[in-house]
């Protein structure tokens, strides 16, 4: 069996590889599962290693306690009185796809039984092929599945920044504790397999932080939500947008859609956003997801934000489409909430009657969004707009002068859209979001809803590379009902358009003017401050392009370790340097060392005979003192030599003896027949296995003087 250490150091690697699952479920939720799997199958090689006969049986014992360990750790709902039951075997099945289902949540997810079951069975299987493999492999190939399971991690969520250095520390000694030798006697301490740990350590690190640097274009790491989440069921039906034109019909304009109470006046409520347009239809495309236990604003959003919190109590509202914010966190109160992230768009497929939503607000001033350029990689922000006819094209050009692409351009085009249409008051209310409908909106000045506004928006600005997109919804009272409540009703529906700032996110206008129409603003809301930038933008024939304001210290504290501000070249090139003075400096030292003591004169050489053979002894794990003889030598080896290597030590041996205790300088051939002694011993070790030779090329301590002295050294220096 393979020693306690190695079993141990193992097993270690499989937990930390549980554990990089922590931004997926929360590192609380994994901690006790991981752990204790781990140490219940530590427990069974305990006992088989008290009970050999057991060995047999070792792998099922295994496979039993982990599955207990799992059990009563994430399943112990489903047992009774601590026992597994029908209920608790189903939910292990369920646990075969759970890594399906956890793909099509956002992250953190909800620390379910049901999605977090995967993570122990996985760990389990892991720990039971460390277990096998141990007695069957090298060391080192015990380290393999720990590192599978981190790389199964990586694929969910690629860990970054300090915690990415962590994990790989952790792997580093893992690989140092399998690589120290294992010797019955009392060996001496070895400090390759530490160095082997820090060399694989800083090159994964060093090297990540040179891949990460060679990235121009940054993108996200690839991450298998991508392709799964797709799969997400999603109740899509008819769009918010199409339903816009009927709420503001004069005969169901006054139902109340919603009501909600909420510490501070809410300046809008999103139901959906549409980034898509094929010239006929607005759609979106981007995978909706469960919500986790929390959703955080995305790397997008670089200013500080603001919790918000509020109750909303549903009356007249069809699902699945739930009023939502555009960085929602939490939803609490409906079954099953999923999310649209990209866009910020709620689902259920029940919709409930009272929910409470929590969300992020972005603390913004107007001085920051005029000084502020766009995000031309925000998703969906520059889609298609399917066949734009001509003159839509010219008016775009006419509209901007051709100024680049900011945010103080965007409030230009609004304010040129608010001076120029008119927006319809009388029934009925036009209505349509095509080509056909925005180009008689936009040529041929027919009034147009909110509907109209922001969808003849949306086009001009993607055709001027602002990025936008159409977001459908409904604008909120600024005053509340006696009970404290705010009422949302059917005349309150609203489209507008959204345009993606840099370092803010996606941030709203109003071309129609019609979000505070016959109402107060809400003090610091977006309508608000954007009133306040508007106020600043020149006529577009002067407006300047803005230099980008540089992220605040706040916004480098958020971004951590992810794009740390250190000179990673130089610490690659150094970190190369290091491992290069290593690889081929260690060898050579130790080959110069051997051509100098084979050149010493008489007796001197014969006693470099002997050292260069213990040395070489030293690099394969021989524990040897500053008073041992050869022949004790030879006697401490037997582990390590073969019969070659063993006749070599005896001809070393025999030429210490004539040159030390002859009483006089020992003649060239003595020094020859010492130094063939050598060759030999070489040779024998070449037969050991390759990873011992290489070990013992690279081992260090041997370059160092035995600490007492040498006998033979100090009975050459008397002779003389």
């Amino acid at each position: 069996m393979s020693t306690r250490r190695r079993t141990a150091a193992a097993l270690a690697a499989v937990a930390v590889g549980g554990l990089c699952f922590g931004p997926v479920f929360g590192l609380r939720s994994l901690l006790l599962p991981v752990l204790v799997v781990c140490l219940a199958v530590y427990a069974v090689t305990e006992l088989c290693r008290y009970r050999p006969t057991l060995l047999t049986w070792r792998p099922l014992l295994v496979v039993v306690a982990g599955l207990l360990a799992t059990i009563e750790t994430v399943l112990r709902s489903t047992t009774l009185a601590g026992l597994p039951t029908a209920e608790t075997i189903r939910a292990l099945g369920r646990g075969l796809t759970a890594w399906q289902l956890t793909l099509e949540s956002t992250w953190p997810a909800r620390p379910d039984p049901d999605l977090v079951v995967f993570v122990p069975l996985l760990v389990l299987l892991a720990a039971l092929l460390v277990v096998e493999l141990l007695d069957r492999t090298p060391p080192l190939v015990g380290v393999l599945p720990g590192v599978a399971v981190a790389g199964i991690a990586q694929a969910y969520i690629a860990l970054s920044g300090f915690t990415a250095v962590l994990v790989a520390l952790a792997f580093g000694v893992v690989i140092a504790a399998l690589l120290v030798p294992d010797s019955s006697r009392k060996p001496r301490r070895s400090l390759t397999p530490l160095i082997a740990g820090a060399v694989v350590t800083v090159v994964a690190v060093v090297g990540a932080l040179a891949v990460g640097a060679a990235d121009p274009l940054e993108r996200t790491p690839y991450t298998l939500q991508q392709a799964q989440s797709v799969a997400a069921p999603a109740t899509r039906q008819a769009s918010p947008l199409d339903e816009l034109a009927g709420r503001l019909d004069r005969r169901s304009k006054d139902t109340v859609v919603f009501r909600y109470r909420a510490p501070s006046p809410v300046g809008r409520w999103r139901q959906v956003a549409l980034d898509n347009f094929d010239g006929a239809n607005w759609t979106t495309d981007h995978p909706i997801l469960r919500l986790g236990s929390e959703l955080t604003p995305g790397p997008e959003v670089r200013v500080q934000v603001e919790p918000q919190r509020a109750e909303v109590e549903v009356k007249e509202l069809r699902g699945p489409w739930l009023p939502g914010q555009l960085l929602p966190s939490s939803v609490r109160g409906a079954s099953e909430p999923q999310i649209e992230p990209i866009g910020g768009t709620l689902l259920t497929g029940e919709v409930p009657d009272r929910y409470e939503l929590t969300w992020s607000k972005p603390k913004v001033d107007a001085k920051l969004l005029l000084a502020s350029g766009i995000d031309a990689d925000a998703p969906g922000g520059l889609g298609d707009l399917g066949a734009v006819p001509n003159e839509v094209a010219a008016l775009a050009t006419d509209a901007l002068a051709g100024r680049r692409a900011t945010f103080a351009t965007a409030l230009a085009l609004e304010s040129y859209m608010r001076k120029r249409y008119k927006l319809a008051s009388t029934d009925p209310l036009p209505t349509g979001h095509s080509w056909p409908q925005l180009r008689r909106f936009l040529l041929d000045d027919e009034p147009g809803t909110s509907e109209q506004f922001a969808a003849g928006y949306v086009a001009l600005a993607r055709a001027n590379g602002i990025p936008a997109r159409l977001v459908v919804g409904f604008r909120a009272p600024t005053t509340a009902d006696a009970d404290g409540w705010y009422t949302v009703r059917n005349g309150d529906a609203l489209a507008w358009p959204e345009v993606a700032v840099d370092g803010v996110g996606w941030w709203p206008l109003d071309p129609s003017g019609q979000a505070a129409a016959g109402k107060s603003v809400v003090p610091g809301s977006d309508t608000d401050v954007t009133d306040q930038a508007r106020r600043e933008v020149p006529p577009v024939n002067e407006i300047q392009d803005p230099e980008v304001a540089p992220p605040s210290e706040s916004s480098r504290d958020n971004d951590g370790w992810d794009r740390p501000d250190v000179p990673v070249l130089g610490i690659f090139v150094v970190s190369v340097a290091l491992l290069l003075l290593w690889l081929l400096g260690v060898p050579l030292l130790k080959t110069l060392r051997a051509v100098r003591r084979k050149r010493r004169p008489g007796n001197a050489a014969v006693v470099g005979a002997w050292a260069e053979a213990r040395d070489r002894l030293r690099a394969h794990g021989v524990a040897v003192t500053s008073g041992m003889t050869v022949r004790d030598l030879a006697l401490a080896a037997g582990d390590v030599t073969d019969e070659r290597a063993s006749a070599g030590l005896a001809v070393v041996a025999n030429s210490v003896d004539r040159a030390l205790w002859s009483g006089g300088q020992a003649g060239p051939e003595v020094s020859r027949e010492a130094w063939a002694g050598v060759r030999e011993v070489r040779r024998g070790l070449r037969t050991r296995p390759l990873a011992d030779r290489l070990q013992a090329a690279l081992e260090l301590r041997s370059l160092w003087r035995l600490s007492g002295g040498d006998r033979l050294r100090r009975a050459v220096a008397a002779d003389r």
